[in-house]
């Protein structure tokens, strides 16, 4: 085989490859864009390098607006994600954490963050991958139940505080059926003398 022949076969081999390498870059950027979760793609740094339509939807930031910033921006308490941002780099693994989000409008939502290390092959951290999804709904959920919950408590303490006066007044007659009993048996064993 000709060297002219291998540089030709290495060029189609490389476009090939090429190729390949676009269509499943095209096919991850088509998947991020359909996950129902808001996801972002963050640096070793912890900045934000890509973001899905869903992060834009419930973050209200456009891609442009977040691309390159810290993701110390979007929540309330830094002191949970400073922890967490340490926590993901040192550990390489999967966490979780309930955070507060702070969209674009200045909402706060309860949201729960998963973050899951990305590594190179000689397991040097990469930076990771961000999930964020809303548990406002759930939250609400949860505090209508322990209003619920707390409502019922109340209502049995009060049956129950009912019921022991129902138990001191029934204790009392029966001490006052009882002295009763005994001061007539004591009657009649007067009355016999």
């Amino acid at each position: 085989m000709s060297v002219k022949n291998i540089k030709k076969t290495a060029r189609q081999g490389f476009r090939e490859i090429k190729e390949d390498l676009e269509d499943l870059k095209k096919y991850i950027q088509d998947f991020t864009l359909f996950l129902p979760l808001a996801f972002s793609l963050i640096s070793p740094f912890h900045m934000i390098l890509s973001v899905n339509q869903a992060f834009k939807n419930l973050t209200g930031y456009d891609e442009m607006e977040v691309t390159g910033r810290d993701i110390s921006f979007l929540f309330l308490d830094k002191a949970k994600l400073e922890n967490f941002k340490k926590t993901i780099a040192k550990t390489g693994k999967k966490i979780s954490q309930e955070l507060a989000l702070i969209t674009k409008d200045k909402n706060r939502i309860p949201v729960n963050v998963i973050a899951l290390a990305r590594k190179s092959e000689e397991g040097d951290f990469q930076g990771y991958f961000l999930t964020i999804s809303d548990i406002s709904q759930s939250k609400k959920f949860q505090e209508e139940l322990e209003r619920q919950v707390a409502e019922r408590t109340k209502e049995l303490q009060g049956k129950i505080e009912e019921l022991e006066k129902i138990n001191r007044l029934t204790v009392g007659r029966e001490l006052k059926m009882i002295e009763l009993k005994e001061e007539i048996a004591k009657l009649k064993n007067s009355q016999k003398k």
